[in-house]
């Protein structure tokens, strides 16, 4: 019997169905670039954004809102979204660092997603349009902190700047480009069949995310084959994590250079546990720092999300959070009544102008990498000061002509340009944090580590951008006109540039001789 159970035992796992692709960082992390674009983490910005030219006018026409109050209802309609997003994130962060397994959450937003969608593509009722934004906001929380911290797991702390850029430029394009797909399909199809679009762009995320797997549950099948005893972790494992066991976290490679595989081999001391299925691989480095083997307890110390707000630079990035996001919701919420009222636009015009902001969102890779190779502080204060200047120059446009039309297609690529300069670096800085007080306080945030968490509130500041921006530059612009408006927003725009300087991380020191 015995002998039965020790080979049983050694007989391997059988491996899925190309594994290696599966698990692969390149394919999680398109997985999670097309997620961010569709229906993973911003997926609800898509469904945020794709309804902005088509709200003001479907709220006359379906819901039967009388004219002069669209306005108040397409601004709180996208107000509550953020809203449920705030009270559903906290939440949902706590929950992602006590789990091992994210896909079941993720799917579980991805399904109530789905159901809000449809509620909201079959409503009449203005308030009917309410509930189905809570629920979409719910949802949308999960979503946002499993993927961001998936990525995290993927990529670790040495390119996290560049793959971040990516999924906030992916995030921000999808953000812009939605109100252009929704006004065509909307001015060509109708009502419903925007709506239809989105299901199947949810429907083609929850494939791709069937079809992967995370690394740590694929290295199970390497630890049972023979051959991983030289090449599991090699393969499969996080390629930063062992640089952070060792304490490392700045004292890392050239960011610009390929990693040495020899970088990623097994410490010769043996103080790293073994990851399996049900291990992190972002916590197996607590088990490393020898003289805190308690680190599994945080008995007596303040939650979490409390100890991060008490942190100036993870405050300092929120708010930059915050600032960015605010912007762009400003025109979702704005732009689309303006060139109605001003030029005249139907929905299929007002969402080609957002053509403007959305091609200058793809350079968001260039802008991570740029922070990898010098550090988040100077490009976020660069990207904070210069929005200003076309939102303060916003002002001019007033008349329903040629020139003022050319003149804020102009300032509109510009503030794209300047805009996604601000979230790659200080989201990407986040995480950084989280490493450092992780570094010099093992064991503060317990076992199961603060990345889901510290993303909960970039979610949370991300959603109470989206009810800042449309509901107070709505209200600016329905009381004091569209340049008082202009105004108001750039001098927030430099705010964002203060406490950035003073807090957000600069360039992170590389190890000796690279």
């Amino acid at each position: 019997m015995t002998n039965d159970m020790e080979r049983a035992e050694q007989v391997p796992l059988r491996k899925p169905w190309l594994l290696e692709f599966r698990s692969s960082s390149n394919y999680i992390l398109a997985t999670i670039c097309v997620a961010i674009f569709t229906v993973g983490l911003l997926e609800d910005a898509f469904l945020y954004a794709v309804v902005v030219p088509v709200l003001p006018f479907s709220l006359h026409e379906r819901s039967g809102v009388p004219e002069d109050e669209v306005q108040w209802w397409n601004s709180f309609i996208f107000g509550i979204f953020g809203f449920a997003i705030i009270v559903g994130s906290p939440i949902c962060g706590w929950i992602t660092d006590h789990t091992s397994n994210r896909s079941t959450s993720y799917f579980v937003g991805l399904f109530v997603l789905g159901a809000a969608t449809l509620l909201f593509g079959f409503a009449t009722s203005a308030w009917v349009l309410v509930i189905s934004r809570v629920l979409q906001g719910f949802s949308a929380a999960i979503v946002y902190t499993v993927g961001l911290a998936l990525l995290v797991d993927t990529v670790g702390g040495e390119k996290i700047g560049q793959w971040m850029g990516t999924a906030m430029s992916m995030s921000s394009f999808g953000l812009i480009i939605a109100p252009l797909f929704g006004g065509i399909v909307y001015h060509r199809a109708g009502y419903l069949a925007v709506f239809l679009m989105i299901l199947g762009l949810i429907i083609v995320d929850i494939i791709m995310r069937l079809f992967m797997i995370e690394k740590k549950h694929a290295e199970k099948y390497l630890e049972s084959s023979p051959t991983n005893e030289t090449s599991g972790y090699t393969t499969f494992s996080n390629n930063n994590t062992d640089e952070h066991i060792n304490g490392a976290t700045h004292q890392s490679t050239d960011y610009s250079t390929p990693i040495n595989e020899n970088l990623l081999a097994i410490p010769e001391d043996n103080t790293r546990p073994e990851s399996n299925e049900t291990t992190a691989l972002l916590s197996n480095k607590k088990s490393n720092h020898k003289s805190e083997p308690a680190i599994a307890t945080n008995s007596g110390q303040l939650p979490t999300i409390i100890v991060l707000l008490l942190s100036p630079r993870v405050s300092s990035n929120i708010y930059g959070i915050f600032v960015n996001v605010s912007i762009q919701a400003t025109f979702d919420g704005v732009l689309p009544l303006f060139v109605k009222n001003t030029f005249h636009w139907n929905s299929l015009d007002a969402g080609l102008i957002y053509l403007c902001l959305a091609i200058p969102a793809l350079a968001g890779p260039f802008v991570g990498q740029l922070s990898d190779r010098f550090g988040p502080r100077w490009i976020a204060v660069l990207g904070c000061a210069l929005t200003s200047i076309p939102l303060f120059l916003m002002r001019l446009v007033e008349e329903n002509n040629t020139q003022d039309k050319v003149l804020l297609g102009c300032l509109l690529v510009l503030t794209g340009f300047t805009n996604i300069l601000i979230v790659a670096p200080v989201a990407a800085d986040l995480s950084t944090c989280v490493e450092k007080m992780e570094e010099e306080q093992p064991g503060v945030f317990g076992p199961g580590g603060a990345y889901g968490q510290v993303f909960a509130l970039f979610n949370c500041s991300m959603a109470a951008a989206t009810m800042f921006g449309p509901i107070v530059a709505g209200a600016i612009s329905e009381q004091y006109g569209w340049k008082a408006m202009t105004v108001a927003m750039g001098i927030f725009s430099i705010s964002g540039a203060i406490p950035t300087f003073f807090f957000t991380g600069g360039k992170r020191i590389p190890a000796a001789g690279n």
